[in-house]
């Protein structure tokens, strides 16, 4: 119902930001100081005896305090917020269904459960219903059956009684097709659950959980914990899931220090444009490096530290370089 979706929705919103902040913080940086240069308020600061460096440190500590703010926001609040979406939808009842029941088309919403509605009367009213149960095809299970009713209506205040009015039932049993007519049954839909994945994925995880199970996969250790199964064939998702919480945002006062390079010329030259052209594609090429590498980030403990180094070696590169620049 729309309270679970909002909830969801909601719950789901830390993500949202988690991987947006980067670029919107980059493409921000950028055009924001692109702005300033136009309309002549960078000179406000050098008039007044504020140097270039002081400007690129105190925008280097403010991207400081968003890089910090988004580490908090991937390994604590976003899996928590995660976690809790999915715990909603895990307890969430039956009461969905009717809002899914749509004449012509065919519903597998419901785990093991299929539902056709030839026709829909009513909200809480139906003509023709086919329901099957299971795969009638494999005889082995005597829980497979289907159901075919000429009216079908949905009662109690929850909506979770089914009751088919004329119908026959098709069902297995010992190998066999038994099937008989009726009048009039009550089909339970209170009992059923959804195909919502209960068990935690990885990106829904407490940090210090991926941690112990990846340093314990890299030294061939074993590691066990009741919300997941810590396997060697999920060290990669494991590593990846670690570079996106931990590395990534370091590249954030990496993407600020590539903005910096604007203050290294001046709006009255010939090549302004081509020069602030190549400055927003070395923050672009930044933000596709930051999203590449998380693929890398395997099960090699090697691997993962050099890419772990990028953007805090580039960082000391680029930083002495601009430095350099700005005092010619």
């Amino acid at each position: 119902n729309f309270a679970i979706y909002f909830y969801y929705n909601l719950y789901n919103f830390p993500k949202i930001i988690h991987r947006i902040l980067p670029f919107v913080f980059g493409i921000s940086i950028f055009f924001e100081l692109l702005k300033y240069e136009k309309n002549n308020e960078l000179l406000i600061f050098w008039t007044n005896g504020i140097t270039k460096k002081k400007f690129i440190l105190n925008l280097i500590n403010f991207a400081v305090i968003i890089m910090i703010f988004q580490i908090l926001i991937g390994s604590i609040v976003s899996p928590a917020s995660q976690l809790k979406a999915r715990s909603i939808l895990k307890d969430s009842n039956m009461d969905f269904l009717p809002n899914l029941i749509k004449q012509g088309k065919f519903i597998d919403t419901v785990s093991g459960l299929t539902i056709f509605i030839n026709e829909r009367v009513s909200d809480d009213s139906f003509r023709n219903i086919f329901i099957q149960e299971g795969d009638l095809f494999d005889l082995d299970k005597n829980n497979n059956q289907i159901i075919f009713a000429k009216e079908g209506i949905l009662i109690n205040e929850n909506k979770k009684i089914f009751r088919l009015l004329n119908g026959k039932i098709i069902s297995t049993n010992n190998n066999k097709l038994i099937s008989f007519e009726f009048d009039k049954i009550d089909y339970n839909l209170s009992n059923l659950s959804s195909r919502t994945i209960k068990k935690a994925k990885i990106q829904e995880l407490p940090s210090l959980k991926i941690i112990k199970c990846s340093l314990s996969l890299l030294n061939d250790k074993i590691y066990f914990d009741s919300m997941f199964r810590c396997e060697k064939n999920r060290l990669k998702n494991l590593n990846q899931e670690l570079y996106k919480r931990f590395v990534k945002p370091f590249y954030i006062p990496l993407l600020a220090l590539l903005s910096c390079f604007l203050l290294t010329f001046s709006k009255v030259q010939n090549n302004f444009t081509l020069k602030s052209i190549k400055v927003f594609l070395f923050v672009f090429f930044a933000l596709v490096i930051s999203e590449t590498f998380m693929r890398y980030a395997e099960d090699s403990k090697i691997q993962f530290i050099l890419i772990m180094f990028v953007p805090i070696i580039s960082y000391f590169l680029i930083y002495n370089f601009l430095i350099t620049r700005v005092k010619k």
